[in-house]
């Protein structure tokens, strides 16, 4: 019994650790606003590895952990499948992105894709928290 509690509160520190490294992930760019605001232009380069290391560690880390604690994967909807595509679909816009600079060699404004990111991750995140609400509603 007490090796079972231990693990799960093993678990539970791993899953809240995970939700610290996707927020430290999504701070990570607020020295990039805040310079970008005072007119300086920082490279992206310099924050993404830190940005994709938080948010994609940290939800694998919590969803390791939520299996580990035997928790239930969330119940599959159209919500969800709505929210799960807005966010690929936001992350896939940095493909153009990425290629005029990187390949084409193009000056490229990241302000000019970043609007795009954000509504599609935000929206998708939106739609999660809609079918998450409706799923409680239902119990």
């Amino acid at each position: 019994m007490l090796t079972r509690e231990l693990i799960n509160n093993s678990a539970l520190m791993r899953f809240r650790l995970g939700v610290v490294l996707i927020w430290l992930g999504v701070l990570t760019w607020m020295p990039f606003i805040v310079l970008r605001i005072t007119g300086e232009k920082p490279s992206l380069f310099m924050f993404l590895p830190f940005h994709l290391i938080g948010v994609i560690g940290g939800s694998r880390v919590r969803s390791l952990a939520r299996r580990e604690l035997g928790l239930a994967a969330p119940k599959k909807d159209v919500w969800r499948s709505i929210g799960h595509a807005m966010i690929f679909l936001g992350i896939l816009v940095w493909l153009p992105y990425f290629y005029m600079k990187l390949v084409v060699h193009q000056s490229v404004d990241v302000m000019n894709f970043l609007p795009f990111h954000l509504t599609g991750i935000l929206g998708g995140i939106g739609f999660l928290l809609l079918s998450y609400w409706i799923n409680q509603r239902e119990r």
